[in-house]
């Protein structure tokens, strides 16, 4: 993962002068106006997709998920987190020695308030090439969007969580209903989605009250880019035959430290 984070750092970190910004793929643009305009985008895989990436390897990641701890907090959740500093003045990241988490009870009004400890995620994991696409992506945007500045500290954090609903048993997510998050840029990576899964649907809504938009997130790559514009949610996940059924995701977000 440090040669990951280097190369990030040596390619990736830099500010977009006006001629590097008009030759950006049109994709990028299209993303960075809609989250400007709406504060979410719904990602196809494709955007992703390079010649770096095969079946293969993302089948390597897949199968890192069957062996997560469950989380503690209610849900039917299992995952592992690691989270790295961005260290300006260096120009590069640092992963930090713990696996401590902490939201605000303002945004997570179920699990908020309290500091929450997760597995670490594996290295094979973390050194799959599959992440170092999606970093230096969620980096790109991250930094064209404006939302996190990179001459300050910011923390990237990775929730690798699996959703499993066994039997008549639900999983549903922490807070379960419309809400925003701590972070105030998030990524939503799906990774696997079983054929029997009901619910799992991500919801968009102007305010508590008003949903705008509904869809789910079927392929390997598909992904959600979160602001703190819209509240959002996922529906809670059961299973369509009684076996059981599960979803995948990798979370990434980016907060700038306070």
């Amino acid at each position: 993962m440090v040669a990951i984070m280097s190369y990030v750092s040596q390619n990736i970190l830099r500010s977009l002068t006006d001629e590097e910004s008009k030759s950006t793929s049109n994709p990028t643009i299209e993303v960075i106006n809609q989250v400007k305009n709406y504060g979410f985008v719904h990602i196809k895989p494709e955007y992703y997709i390079n010649s770096k990436i095969n079946l293969d390897l993302i089948e390597d990641m897949q199968e890192k998920y069957a062996n997560l701890s469950k989380d503690s907090s209610p849900g039917n959740r299992f995952r592992a987190y690691a989270c790295y500093d961005w260290l300006p003045n260096e120009q590069k990241f640092v992963k930090q020695n713990t696996t401590h988490y902490f939201q605000s009870k303002e945004y997570n009004y179920d699990d908020g308030g309290k500091v929450r400890l997760f597995d670490p995620i594996v290295e094979a994991y973390l050194n799959n090439p599959v992440l170092k696409t999606l970093i230096e992506k969620d980096v790109e945007l991250a930094k064209q969007t404006g939302i996190i500045d990179f001459e300050s500290e910011f923390q990237m954090g990775f929730h690798q969580i699996r959703y499993k609903a066994q039997g008549t048993e639900p999983s549903y997510s922490s807070p379960v209903w419309l809400h925003r998050d701590d972070e105030p840029l998030v990524f939503v990576h799906l990774f696997n989605l079983s054929k029997n899964v009901l619910g799992g649907d991500n919801l968009i809504a102007t305010d508590p009250k008003t949903i705008t938009h509904i869809f789910r997130l079927n392929s390997p790559l598909e992904t959600l880019l979160l602001t703190k514009m819209p509240y959002h949610a996922v529906t809670p996940l059961g299973s369509s035959n009684g076996d059981n059924a599960f979803r995948d995701i990798l979370l990434i977000t980016f907060m700038n430290k306070k």
